[in-house]
Formats: C-alpha cells, sequence, structure tokens
C-alpha cells in the first residue's frame, strides 16, 4: 500500500486493497464509541452535506469543561434525518489505528491523523470540497459513490468548499477492504450507494511553511539547491 501511495503521490489517485483493519473496527464499534467515556464535542461532530447542527443539539454541557458529552438519543435522531457521524483523531481511542497512523506519519515524515465516518443510506456528509492534506480512505461497510475532479491546473492546496470544480471528473465505487489514496487539493465529495456506509480516513498533512523551514535551516543541509529538493519532497508540489 505504501509503495502504491508513494508512486502516486500528489499526482495521481490510487484505488487498492488495502486490507480491513481488525473485525471489531466497525459501524457497531463506532456506534458505541459516542457513548463511551471520554468521548465528546468535538472528538464527535455530524454533518449533512457540509452543514452541521448547533453543538447544543447533539451534545450536554460537562461542568467546568470546554468538552460537550454525547447526547447519544439525539445523534441517533439526527443521523435518522441524514446527518454522518464522523469522529476526529480515532487514534486517541484504539491501538490497531494508532498503530496504523504511526505507519503513515514514519513512512511520509508527515503529520497523520484518523477520522471515522458513518453515513446513513441515501445521504452525503460533505458537498464538493478540498483537503489541505492528502487523504487515505479505506471502506469498512457498505459502498459509497465517489466523484474526485483531477484540478484542470494547480491544485489549490488550502481546504474548502468548491461547488463548481473544474477539471476531469472521475467517478467510482468504494466496496469494503477497498483503499483510495487521494493528493491534497483535489476537490471531491461521496454519496452512500446502498444503506449505510462506514469508512476511515487518514489525513497525512503537510507542515506549515514557517515549521518546515526552520527544520531545514537548522540543519546540516547548507546547499540551497538541496535545501529546495527537501522543502518540495515535503510539502508534496
Amino acid at each position: 500500500m505504501l509503495g502504491h501511495i508513494s508512486q502516486c503521490w500528489n499526482e495521481r489517485h490510487w484505488i487498492g486493497s488495502g486490507g480491513l483493519p481488525p473485525e471489531r473496527l466497525d459501524a457497531e464499534w463506532l456506534l458505541r464509541l459516542a457513548g463511551a467515556s471520554g468521548m465528546h464535542w468535538p472528538y464527535l461532530t455530524l454533518v449533512k452535506s457540509s452543514l452541521q447542527p448547533a453543538v447544543k443539539d447533539f451534545s450536554t454541557d460537562i461542568p467546568g469543561y470546554r468538552q460537550r458529552g454525547i447526547d447519544t438519543e439525539r445523534v441517533a435522531q439526527l443521523v435518522a434525518d441524514g446527518y454522518t457521524m464522523k469522529y476526529q483523531r480515532l487514534e486517541d481511542f484504539d491501538d490497531a489505528i494508532r498503530a496504523e497512523v504511526h505507519e503513515l506519519q514514519a513512512h511520509f515524515g508527515l503529520v497523520t491523523t484518523a477520522y471515522g465516518f458513518i453515513t446513513p443510506a441515501e445521504s452525503r456528509g460533505l458537498s464538493f470540497h478540498r483537503d489541505a492534506s492528502h487523504v487515505v480512505v479505506i471502506q469498512l461497510e457498505g459502498h459509497k459513490a465517489w466523484n474526485i475532479v483531477r484540478p484542470s491546473g494547480a491544485a489549490d492546496p488550502n481546504a474548502g468548499l468548491e461547488s463548481d470544480p473544474q477539471g476531469e471528473h472521475i467517478d467510482f465505487v468504494l466496496s469494503p477492504g477497498d483503499l483510495l489514496y487521494l493528493p491534497h487539493g483535489w476537490p471531491h465529495c461521496a454519496r452512500t450507494a446502498s444503506g449505510r456506509s462506514v469508512h476511515l480516513t487518514f489525513t497525512i498533512a503537510r507542515p506549515h511553511p514557517s515549521a518546515l523551514a526552520a527544520e531545514l535551516l537548522v540543519g546540516e543541509q547548507t546547499d540551497p539547491e538541496a535545501v529546495l529538493a527537501q522543502a518540495v519532497h515535503r510539502l508534496g508540489i
């Protein structure tokens, strides 16, 4: 998997078979996680066609804390209304996912974070948008129809909505066990093709330019062309 992604890095997408994580990492595990101790907003949010409900509509106060507890009954109602459950930093909750994050981070040398998505039937969580990070998706359950766009020019590396993306549109469906690599800045959206869909997403983030510059300049490398080459490689440009 890592070799294929490296070959495609920042140039083209790749669809392959990534293998499924342990069987316990499924929709039921994610649903149970919503009510687990330690789970709270903003670890769990909801989204429907890029719109989010008010935080108070699915959470409760935790006295003395900025975080808010999860109201699982209200979450279930919102999911029934077509909202996607979006989990952030899943590596904080599971050893297997943490190991995947560490492997990706060690290979690419870039900050990696794990997300989980449960999308109900005939729904989409996000409209067409760009991610500032490179994305690796593993489909766990159900089928999800994707529309990605190879930009006609240089990809915009900044995250944001893009209602009318220009470029080559590519359509496909991910099934359980399928893996997708998507370069940063490629517009995309996805919709459940049949029934509920569950997938993991690993974001591989480019370093902030100031942090990268500091890292490169304090290193042993003093040749300007070598420093530039390292920067280009790290930024994925």
